[in-house]
């Protein structure tokens, strides 16, 4: 066994000589936040998605947190990235950020950016296009929006969202 010294991208840059600027949405970078609210009723279906946030595809995410009042049948909810409207509205994960999270009971902020598996949190550093390597192998400069997809709703409430990133 060895000791290991290890560095960050952030600390590899500082100490290198000269040093390396590092990009600001892994370091020194300033902090955004997007909110959003919206009102579901007791008469949508199943599967449905609700666009709370729109955030840019070169946006590191930072936090992610949810409330809900109690929406009756709501008990598995995920939490994903969609296209915008204007690229075609198609999902690209339905459950990219949380998976099964139940807001059939009234919710007060909570963190879910790291709820799923899939956010692996080697991917720290990762901007949104780049944790989706299958479909972009560059930043194509758009928005995404991120997204609620409820189980089934028997009652009407609200879900509100807010998330800060770094660009």
């Amino acid at each position: 066994m060895a000791v290991a010294n290890t560095k960050s991208t952030h600390i590899t840059n500082a100490d290198a000589t000269p040093p390396v600027l590092t990009n600001g949405f892994i370091a020194n970078g300033v902090v955004h936040e997007a909110v959003g609210t919206v009102e579901t009723l007791a008469a949508d279906d199943a599967a449905s998605v609700y666009r709370l946030v729109r955030v840019p595809s070169n946006a590191r995410i930072t936090r992610m947190l949810l409330a809900s009042d109690a929406i009756t049948g709501a008990s598995a909810s995920d939490v994903g990235v969609y296209q915008t409207a204007a690229n075609g509205g198609a999902v690209l994960d339905a459950d990219f950020f949380a998976t099964d999270v139940d807001i059939s009971s009234a919710v007060a902020f909570t963190e879910v950016i790291l709820e799923a598996t899939a956010t692996d949190i080697s991917k720290v550093e990762k901007r949104l296009w780049e944790l989706f390597p299958g479909t972009y192998t560059s930043d194509p400069m758009i928005d995404f929006d991120i997204a609620v997809t409820v189980n089934d709703v028997t009652a009407a409430g609200t879900i509100s969202m807010k998330v800060s990133y770094v660009v």
